[in-house]
């Protein structure tokens, strides 16, 4: 579950070639600034804290995470909340769009 209110940390697969340097790696941190939910697709305005820099030109593919949600429920650890697709990066970088195609539930609550 995505809860709105909550900072969400966003993943990028890394570009490596075996299991030592092709993992996920921390994109950026921000907050959601606007949701809407379109065809079963959800897109998720996300403003960072600074600029995105992608290491990895050939793969759109972001993770998205937020403190105690997913597996780690009530805790300080980062859980990780869905997958979806960059869309767009606007404003220098520190507006960006993600798209999620699966069932994704949106809570608002903290």
């Amino acid at each position: 579950m995505i809860r709105i209110a909550k900072p969400i940390r966003l993943y990028e697969w890394g570009d490596g070639t075996n299991t030592l340097n092709q993992v996920w790696t921390t994109d950026g941190d921000g907050h959601i600034v606007k949701h809407k939910v379109t065809d079963g697709k959800t897109a998720l305005v996300i403003e960072l804290n600074a600029p995105l820099v992608k290491k990895n030109e050939k793969s759109n593919l972001i993770k998205l995470a937020q403190q105690g949600e997913g597996m780690t429920g009530a805790s300080d650890r980062w859980g990780e909340v869905a997958m979806g697709t960059l869309k767009s990066v606007e404003q220098g970088g520190k507006v960006v769009t993600v798209e999620i195609t699966t069932a994704t539930k949106l809570d608002t609550r903290k």
